[in-house]
């Protein structure tokens, strides 16, 4: 079986072996967790490669699981009523995944501006520390420009509502937009609704510009 997987994506097979396997940090596991329950592709994928790791597991000696593996089998089940599409109370852009962490969907947030036009909710981590992967919501108005930056390791950015253009990319809900610290952008968020991404990171951004320099320190990205 072979798949053909869409360049915005830029989910690696073994990003999709290491999450079936429960390898990955807790911040990128939930991120692929989300991805999978809105990205019909992504979700294939992953439940051929566990059909794959099922059939081994037939073949091989008992081995004490990942810690993550129960969270995996969790975020594969079928949805609990509290958290059904039916439930006005819980938001369908927000998957579920990300609902039973938070205990709601993305009306019912509390988020925390930065600047005019950009609002955050941590997750898990810290964004202010140099190391370690961190988790967190993010909020741009339609039409903003955000600051040319780059990174420190590994940004993954999975879209949940609205969309960006980076260069001639357009990434949309459940596009995975990922980035290392080579790469050097500016999105530019779409005219028409505001952009919510989950954001992994893995240390502070690099700002481009004095003037985002000089605020990097107080806002914590």
């Amino acid at each position: 079986m072979t798949f053909s997987v869409n360049k915005k994506i830029k989910i690696s097979e073994d990003i999709i072996t290491e999450y079936a396997a429960g390898n990955l940090s807790p911040a990128k596991h939930t991120v692929v967790a989300c991805q999978s329950e809105i990205c019909e592709e992504v979700s294939s994928r992953i439940m051929f490669q566990e059909q794959i790791a099922a059939s081994m597991i037939e073949e091989v000696q008992t081995k004490i699981l990942s810690p993550l593996f129960m969270g995996n089998v969790l975020a594969n089940l079928p949805p609990q009523d509290k958290f059904s599409s039916n439930n006005t109370n819980i938001e369908n852009n927000s998957p579920r995944t990300l609902s039973h962490l938070l205990g709601c969907g993305l009306n019912e947030m509390k988020w925390k501006s930065l600047i005019p036009g950009v609002a955050v909710h941590d997750i898990l981590g810290n964004r202010h520390t140099k190391d370690g992967d961190r988790l967190y919501l993010l909020k741009a108005k339609g039409g903003m420009q955000m600051p040319n930056h780059g990174h420190n390791g590994e940004e993954w950015t999975l879209i949940l509502k609205g969309s960006y253009n980076v260069g001639d990319k357009t990434f949309v809900r459940g596009d995975l937009h990922i980035e290392d610290e080579d790469e050097i952008h500016s999105p530019h968020i779409n005219e028409g609704e505001d952009c919510i991404c989950l954001v992994m990171t893995q240390g502070p951004l690099k700002m481009k510009g004095w003037l985002p320099r000089l605020v990097q320190p107080l806002i914590g990205i």
